[in-house]
């Protein structure tokens, strides 16, 4: 008997740069993949479909539509029993549904016959990458990456992955999880999308190049100020367009002096992940340094030893073994 094991990485959004019905291309966007808090899940074959911890309900929905399309296509798959280790908070703003589908994706594909399937697939199969492929292609390769959108009225595909750049692997992320509503998702995240006004045209230019002459180069010269700058910058304006949606440049007002505090701490590139509520800010301090950042923004904010964290970034994506 084969058990699959997946470990995925998290995932930093830090905005889409586009969004105009009007405009031939649509979204593209910006992100990093990070170790933690992540996910964690094996899969074998088994007399019935079963799944035990944390999301399990949503691994079998997942589960029964991709077995459904592998079956259509000839492909079919056995019982499988899931067992969920380890997952990320759902609608925080960390892509948890995005590599939760992938890897249950990733674990029928491979008890079906069909190793190695390309991410394309794997995301094709889970209904993923509808508007953001930061997700799905740092499943497959992690790092800092750029996505170049989609084609308006375009059927089938998905956003092309333009450039990805390892991580400086001395540059720590604070990530905070602060007691809030979870971002919007699914209906909801939608109809924010049809009531949005658009971004303008430069706007757009100024996100990009923010994204190709500040972000990218800054990474690959290792200058953290150089990226926090170009970061904030990004954060602000991303926050200006989506505010409409989210009712200010943050997903909750209670946000605002977390924020504030992670900069005066000395945090570069301070902001938020998607659509919250999820934070982050990066540091190239000591570990001593870093664990007293931490210890303050906790006891200031009354914040739990699990919503608040440091982690590194992921320069692989996501890890699959056979056992």
């Amino acid at each position: 008997m084969t058990r699959i094991n997946v470990r995925a990485p998290s995932r930093l959004h830090f905005g889409l740069l586009a969004w105009n019905p009007e405009s031939a291309r649509q979204f593209g966007g910006v992100g990093l993949m990070i170790d933690a808090p992540g996910l964690e899940l094996s899969g074998q074959p088994a007399a019935l479909w079963q799944a035990e911890g944390p999301l399990a309900r949503r691994t079998l929905q997942a589960a029964d539509r991709i077995a459904a399309k592998l079956a259509q296509a000839g492909t079919p798959t056995p019982s499988i029993r899931f067992e969920i280790h380890h997952a990320a908070p759902e609608h925080v703003g960390l892509g948890a549904g995005t590599q939760l589908g992938l890897a249950v994706a990733r674990i029928l594909t491979e008890l079906a016959g069909c190793p190695d399937t390309p991410v394309e697939k794997l995301a094709e199969l889970a209904e993923r990458g509808l508007r953001s492929g930061i997700g799905l292609h740092g499943f497959a390769h992690g790092g800092l990456l750029v996505d170049g959108g989609r084609l308006n009225h375009a059927h089938g595909g998905l956003p092309p992955l333009l450039a990805r750049q390892p991580f400086p692997p001395e540059w720590a992320v604070l990530v905070v999880l602060p007691r809030a509503e979870p971002g919007l998702h699914g209906s909801s995240e939608v109809q924010a999308f049809a009531q949005l006004p658009p971004i303008a045209d430069s706007i757009t230019d100024r996100l990009c190049r923010l994204v190709l002459l500040g972000l990218l180069p800054a990474v690959a010269e290792r200058d953290l100020d150089q990226f926090g700058s170009s970061l904030t910058e990004l954060q602000h304006l991303v926050g200006q367009c989506f505010a409409p949606a989210q009712g200010g440049a943050y997903a909750h007002a209670e946000l605002e002096p977390i924020v504030a505090q992670l900069k005066a701490e000395g945090l570069h590139g301070v902001g938020q992940s998607s659509w919250g509520p999820s934070l982050y800010g990066f540091s190239a301090d000591s570990l001593e340094i870093r664990m007293k950042i931490l210890h303050r923004t906790c006891e200031k904010f009354g914040l739990g030893p699990d919503a608040a964290f440091w982690t590194v970034a992921s320069q692989t994506g996501a890890t699959i073994t056979k056992v």
